[in-house]
């Protein structure tokens, strides 16, 4: 409403809140060194949550921005099949592979640490590509979609950090909470838009949204990790300072 968005980029944009966080957040966090087992955590409880929420908001939104109403269902033991294959499976995986292997793990962990956000990253861009190929209307719909998908973006990861503030987390896990806030699951997004209600327009709420959301994370909890490294670093200076004035 604060942008005078036309009604069915408005619904994209709620259809984009209201997906949970991709499996990118924890790939993130992995990355920086947060929080990973409450990221999967949260990641897989949101994934079933959304079975029930997303009908929900995404037929409130048609109808307050549309007045249209879309009886849409989320198969829930297909859910269940995606968390488990997409969050579930690899981290078991991982986690046996860790426990067999411990050498060769620890020797392939940081060129992974470089590989994978690369592979995400061209995987992000073909999505994008794919799903608008030979439309040569994109760009001139980003101006417009640009602002407050960032805004979404940006506010939903100043609100999960506020919240890890609030119940007085770690540092790590106040890394992990902005980004499973901040990063929705867009493939989901696209899916819901596209095939369920059959919308290319809301479909390039989440195109756009893709298009930049991996890098502000990234930049966020990047940002995030070295600032809560300075203060620790400040206050442990202040200490030693008055421990050494002591008589």
């Amino acid at each position: 409403m604060a942008f005078k968005l036309p009604p069915a980029y408005a619904v994209g944009l709620m259809v984009v809140a209201s997906c949970p966080g991709g499996a990118s957040a924890g790939l993130i966090s992995h990355l920086l060194r947060a929080n990973v087992a409450l990221s999967m955590t949260l990641t897989t409880i949101n994934s079933m949550i959304c079975v029930v929420t997303i009908p929900w908001l995404v037929d409130w939104s048609l109808a307050y921005f549309m007045g249209q109403h879309a009886q849409i269902t989320l198969p829930f033991w297909h859910t269940v099949q995606d968390i488990a294959l997409l969050t579930l499976l690899p981290a078991a995986v991982g986690l046996w592979f860790r426990s067999r292997h411990p050498a060769f793990a620890d020797m392939a962990d940081k060129p992974l640490r470089y590989l994978m956000p690369m592979m995400l990253l061209v995987a992000f861009v073909g999505v994008a590509g794919a799903e608008h190929s030979g439309t040569d209307q994109v760009l001139g719909f980003v101006g417009d979609l640009l602002p407050p998908t960032l805004l979404l973006n940006g506010g939903g990861m100043l609100f999960g950090l506020l919240l890890a503030f609030l119940f007085k987390l770690g540092p790590r896990s106040r890394i992990t909470i902005p980004l499973e806030v901040g990063l929705q699951n867009v493939s989901l997004a696209i899916f819901v838009s596209q095939v369920m209600l059959g919308n290319n327009q809301m479909a390039l709420v989440a195109v756009v949204y893709s298009s930049f959301s991996f890098g502000t994370a990234v930049l966020f909890g990047y940002s995030l990790r070295e600032l809560t490294r300075l203060v620790r670093r400040q206050l442990y200076r202040l200490r030693l300072g008055r421990t050494i004035k002591k008589p």
